[in-house]
């Protein structure tokens, strides 16, 4: 949606005023990331392997916790008003699910982090 908006303030502008303005440089401008300690941008880009890793690990360990929290309270819930009475057995395999989840929830966002910092 930003990118049309861009275009179409760019096709608004005509050639001479762009050309009138005498700070505007003969090359195009082009944006560029600046690495937090100011030292050289490099010119390849980031692969898409390591985009798709940065953008889908947060949500992957973003959804086992939730999952995790979801399992336990509507398990739990559905189990009582099912039987009106909760099983000690029934208790503890929903906490067990409920905890395998929120670990995959924190190796996702540890290994995530750590495989992207190596990369």
């Amino acid at each position: 949606m930003f990118h049309k908006n861009v275009l179409s303030s760019l096709r608004s502008v005509s050639p001479q005023q762009i050309q009138e303005s005498p700070h505007t440089p003969t090359s195009p401008i082009r944006l560029a990331l600046v690495p937090l300690g100011g030292g050289v941008v490099s010119k390849k880009g980031p692969s898409p392997l390591i985009d798709l890793i940065s953008i889908a690990a947060p949500r992957c360990s973003s959804f086992f916790a939730e999952a995790a929290v979801l399992v336990l309270v509507l398990a739990l819930l559905d189990r009582f008003m099912l039987k009106g009475r909760m099983e000690l057995n029934w208790v503890v395999s929903a906490f067990t699910i409920s905890l395998v989840l929120l670990a995959a929830s924190v190796l996702t966002e540890f290994s995530s982090r750590r495989w992207l910092q190596r990369h």
